[in-house]
């Protein structure tokens, strides 16, 4: 399954200041746990987990302390152990999504230029080139199905990005995007490779929420709003974000017919929802008052429950309802009546997240450690 909030995490953890870590109001709070540290790709200081399968198999990246970031796709095992994958050639390389099987995709430089190549690593670690669409030079592959059906981006001929979709046999498709647009990004893709979703820009450079059928047909989810971005999509094709309204960004979940629903929250200010479950529940969160953005979740009717009055996020629902996200800089785990787990964070770190809950209930994110440097972090089950 691929995590999609990785970007946000990274500056929420710049943004949020360090407050006390017991909340009034809330459930009470279990015990601390702590983290267990992935570790990085030898001569490497950073890492980041992308994507975590069912069996705890995880791909992401290793990057080394330079003055400019370098990608270097890593995988690990469900005991945690850390392995590069190969690339094209070039210096850089990112995994984005692993299937059941243990099929990455991700992107790879072939050479010196930042012409990117979709990419998808078999369960041994072969890598495989993904065709370019006709004419284009750069692409980059986002969402793998167990079926072994590919979504991502690629430039085509006309020099715009469009939303790309490659068969098993190889063959790439293009889903394009909305009329006038000059780009599109196909992120999701539903086990069973009916729906695909995603973001594409109208004629006015907006931002929208998209869907493509089988055949291939886009269909924007938010017609004459000015715009809306997607967050996740859960196996049915239920997609949860923000669109705008009044001026913020409010908490949507479009349904699988298409239909949008806004999520309950004060119109005071801006809010999101971050994840959904196979339920219809949503995690995310937003602004109860100025300058604090607080952790929340809705039900299925769209009612929210604040999960805490101090500022935090909630980043991944599960189908029991537990939430996984961050408090006070620090991870969390919220349990379906409530209860907070405080999940810690590295010796020495002030800041970490959760950005993933598995079906096995293993928890993956990211910490700072004592020298301020982000791994990526699990939390094992139980």
């Amino acid at each position: 399954m691929k995590l999609k909030r990785s970007g946000r995490v990274l500056a929420l953890g710049v943004s949020l200041a360090i407050l006390p870590l017991i909340a009034p109001g809330v459930a009470a709070a279990a015990p601390a746990l702590a983290p267990i540290d992935l570790g990085t790709l030898p001569g490497d200081q950073y890492s980041e987990v992308n994507a975590v399968n069912d069996g705890g198999v995880m791909v992401g990246s290793s990057t080394p302390l330079d003055g400019q970031i370098k990608y270097h796709a890593a995988k690990w095992d469900a005991q945690g152990r850390i392995s590069a994958l190969p690339g094209l050639g070039g210096e850089q390389s990112k995994a984005t999504d692993v299937n059941r099987g243990g099929a990455a995709v991700g992107w790879a430089l072939k050479d010196a230029t930042w012409n990117q190549t979709a990419v998808k690593w078999a369960p041994d670690g072969t890598v495989t080139a993904l065709p370019y669409l006709p004419g284009g030079d750069h692409a980059i592959a986002n969402a793998i199905t167990d079926g072994g059906v590919i979504v991502g981006a690629g430039r085509a001929a006309d020099g715009k990005l469009h939303a790309v979709r490659w068969n098993p046999d190889g063959t790439v498709v293009d889903l394009g995007g909305l009329p006038g647009g000059t780009y599109a990004n196909a992120e999701w893709i539903t086990p069973d490779g009916r729906t695909v979703a995603g973001t594409a820009s109208d004629a006015a450079g907006n931002n929208h929420v998209v869907r493509w059928n089988l055949a291939g047909a886009i269909t924007d989810l938010s017609p004459g709003n000015p715009y809306s971005t997607p967050e996740d999509m859960n196996d049915f094709g239920v997609i949860v974000g923000s669109a705008e309204l009044n001026g913020n960004p409010k908490p949507v979940r479009w349904e699988r017919d298409g239909r949008m629903t806004w999520l309950e929250y004060p119109e005071s200010g801006p809010a999101w929802a971050k994840a959904v479950n196979n339920a219809g529940a949503a995690a995310g969160g937003g602004y109860l008052v100025f300058g604090t953005e607080s952790p929340a979740k809705w039900n299925r009717a769209g009612t929210r429950t604040t999960l805490s009055t101090e500022r935090g996020l909630g980043y991944d629902i599960d189908r029991l309802g537990t939430v996984v996200g961050l408090e006070d800089n620090i991870a969390a785990k919220w349990a379906a009546d409530g209860t907070r787990t405080v999940l810690g964070a590295l010796p020495g770190g002030t800041y970490s997240v959760a950005t993933h809950i598995a079906p096995n209930g293993t928890i993956i994110g990211v910490s700072e450690n004592e020298n301020g440097r982000t791994r990526a972090v699990y939390w094992p089950a139980g």
